[in-house]
C-alpha cells in the first residue's frame, strides 16, 4: 500500500467515525428534547401492560369462580351460598340459575333472549298471529324465521292459504328453515 492509499483509507475511516458521532449526537439531542414524552410513553406502556395482565387474571378468576358456583348450584338447587357467590361473580349466569329455579317464570329472570323464547312459545301455543307478526317485525328477534313458519302453519290450520303463501314467501334463501318453508310452499301449491 502506498502512502496515498493509506491517507485515503484513514480519511474514509475518519469520515465514517465522524458520521457515527454525528448521528449519535443527533439521537442524543432528540432524546434530550423529547425526554419527557419518551419516558411518559414508556411508563404508560408498562402501566397499560400491567393493567391488561391484571384485568385478564381477574376476569379468569371470576370466570372460574362463577363456573364453580354454578356447578355447585346445579348439584344442589337449595345451595343459597353458591347462588350468592354466583350473583357476585357473574350476573348473567346468576340470572340463568334463577330462571332455572323458578321453573321458567320469565317475570323473575333477566336472561337475554329468554323473554323472546317465552313470548314465541306463548304466541305459538295461543295461535296469536298478532304477537307473531310483532316478532317478525323485530329485526333482532332470534327466531324470526321460525315465527314466519309458525304463522304460516297457523294460517294453514285456519284455511287461509293465500295469507299463508304470502307469509312463507318472506323466508330468505339463506335461512336455515328454507327446507321446511319449501315443504310448506309445496303443500300450498295445491291450495
Amino acid at each position: 500500500m502506498s502512502l496515498k492509499e493509506n491517507v485515503s483509507y484513514i480519511k474514509d475511516e475518519i469520515s465514517t467515525e465522524e458520521q457515527f458521532f454525528e448521528n449519535f449526537f443527533k439521537i442524543e439531542k432528540f432524546y434530550k428534547r423529547y425526554k419527557k414524552v419518551i419516558l411518559s410513553s414508556v411508563v404508560l406502556l408498562v402501566v397499560g401492560l400491567i393493567g391488561f395482565t391484571i384485568s385478564n387474571i381477574v376476569s379468569e378468576k371470576n370466570l372460574n369462580t362463577s363456573n364453580d358456583a354454578y356447578g355447585k348450584f346445579l348439584a344442589n338447587n337449595e345451595d343459597k351460598a353458591a347462588l350468592e357467590e354466583l350473583k357476585s361473580a357473574n350476573e348473567e349466569l346468576y340470572n340463568i340459575a334463577v330462571f332455572q329455579t323458578t321453573k321458567g317464570d320469565i317475570a323473575s329472570s333477566n336472561v337475554a333472549y329468554v323473554g323472546d323464547l317465552v313470548a314465541y312459545n306463548n304466541a305459538v301455543a295461543k295461535n296469536d298471529l298478532i304477537a307473531l307478526d310483532g316478532m317478525i317485525m323485530k329485526q333482532e328477534f332470534l327466531l324470526k324465521d321460525f315465527a314466519v313458519v309458525s304463522k304460516a302453519l297457523i294460517l294453514i290450520e285456519q284455511k287461509e292459504y293465500k295469507k299463508a303463501k304470502d307469509a312463507i314467501s318472506r323466508i330468505d334463501e339463506k335461512s336455515r328453515v328454507l327446507p321446511l318453508s319449501n315443504m310448506i310452499k309445496h303443500f300450498l301449491l295445491t291450495k
